[in-house]
């Protein structure tokens, strides 16, 4: 119900933009507009909407993963786990790893021996690495923290568990949260933006009767004024 709504309001609101700004610039542009304006204004309209639209439910099965030029992410959600073996080193020695869970939904993991929370350095030695039991694997994926070149942690935000002969980490602020990185995403972002705009361009030019080089010039603004303003307004709807 929602992106059918979704999709009769922005026809109307694309449709009745298209309507009036070709009224405004075909009239101070050319000697006659074009003919059956409404029409086309509709048609074009709808055409945008539906582009919209479905944008935005892809938007909804995964956020970010096409976004704007300027929001998208490069990187998914690969899976959650709520507990871990974390692997301490004093001096040069690694200690036998020890198994935290995690404590309801925050970001807290505690030891169900010991009652202890887990902390990435303590007296008792820093953690260099985090065992993570996945499904399907008789062993676990162990995860390295990024260490400084003095072997000391950046700071908590910087800190990351990155997948030993993998692609995939953990952030800090997300333990038991796995990502994985997608190397196509900056291709995908570009080419999904780029056909968002060449259609602003073919609704101006063959749709409502401009001129090619002044449908590329209102179709950049239109397609820039859609991106910053418009679109981020409609994703954050659709995933509230």
């Amino acid at each position: 119900m929602l992106f059918l709504i979704m999709l009769l309001a922005l026809t109307a609101i694309f449709a009745a933009v298209l309507w009036i700004g070709s009224v405004i610039l075909q009239g101070w542009l050319y000697n006659d507009l074009a003919p059956h304006l409404p029409w086309r204004a509709l048609g074009c309209g709808a055409v945008l909407a539906l582009f919209h639209t479905g944008w935005c439910a892809i938007y909804q099965k995964d956020p970010g993963r096409f976004d704007t030029l300027t929001n998208f992410k490069t990187e998914t959600l690969d899976a959650k786990y709520d507990e871990f073996l974390s692997v301490r080193k004093v001096g040069t020695e690694e200690k036998k790893p020890v198994r935290f869970v995690r404590v309801g939904e925050s970001n807290t993991f505690q030891s169900p021996e010991t009652g202890k929370n887990w902390s990435r350095s303590d007296a008792d030695g820093m953690v260099v690495a985090l065992l993570i039991r996945e499904k399907g694997q008789d062993q676990p994926t162990r995860f390295n923290a990024n260490l400084q070149p003095d072997g000391t942690f950046p700071q908590p935000e910087d800190t990351r568990w990155e997948e030993e002969r993998g692609r995939r980490y953990m952030d800090h602020s997300g333990l038991g949260k796995i990502y994985r990185k997608r190397t196509l995403a900056y291709l995908a972002n570009f080419a999904a933006n780029f056909l968002h705009l060449l259609l602003w361009v073919a609704v101006l030019w063959p749709g409502m009767r401009f001129t090619l080089g002044h449908a590329i010039g209102f179709g950049l603004v239109l397609w820039g004024v859609t991106m910053l303003v418009v679109q981020p307004a409609l994703f954050g709807l659709v995933v509230k």
